[in-house]
């Protein structure tokens, strides 16, 4: 059975719910809202997912920790466990997610819905959803900010990569001093 989502528009104002299909259409008129979660550990690095081999868009790109689209009336936080959950077998509490903020994709009519999920769980004891992941890895900052401008990884705009990279800084900075980052 396919995919519900519940549709905004660009402001973000609920219009009613519409099929998958309909929403990863050529120009559907009406947003979708994803998730997409980073996931840092108490050393201070980020886990990467790289997507499988067999997946439509961008099959064997690194990407953030986590992402997914939110089921219509799912919250977001539901959405963020669920995903965490299936995508990488890590169970959480919805209390865990910190909302980062919403980045607006208009090219794919999606309202990200950013999120950052501190957890210090081992490679090996995640269990890769290997429909949609193909490895997993845990990474510095100063390697995870070159390969988030290379072309290994999914090719977002500069303005979220720059959104994204000003928000690790800030947990970094919060956490143990921002003068640390070069050291990780």
């Amino acid at each position: 059975m396919e995919e519900i989502f519940d549709v905004f528009s660009r402001d973000g104002i609920y219009l009613g719910i519409k099929p998958k299909s309909f929403c990863h259409s050529p120009n559907p008129g009406v947003y979708h809202k994803p998730v997409w979660i980073w996931i840092i550990n108490k050393k201070g690095e980020i886990l990467l997912q790289k997507r499988a081999e067999t997946k439509k868009w961008l099959p064997n790109k690194w990407d953030s920790s986590a992402t997914g689209h939110v089921v219509a009336g799912e919250s977001m936080l539901q959405g963020c466990k669920r995903e965490v959950y299936e995508e990488l077998g890590i169970d959480v509490s919805e209390s865990e997610f910190e909302f980062w903020g919403e980045y607006i994709a208009d090219t794919v009519w999606e309202l990200g819905q950013i999120y950052k999920l501190e957890n210090d769980c081992g490679i090996d004891q995640m269990k890769m959803q290997i429909e949609e992941v193909s490895e997993l890895q845990w990474v510095p900052f100063k390697e995870f900010e070159k390969l988030f401008y290379s072309e290994d990884f999914v090719p977002y705009d500069k303005e979220y990569k720059n959104f994204i990279l000003e928000k690790i800084k800030n947990h970094y900075n919060q956490k143990i001093g921002l003068n640390e980052i070069e050291k990780i």
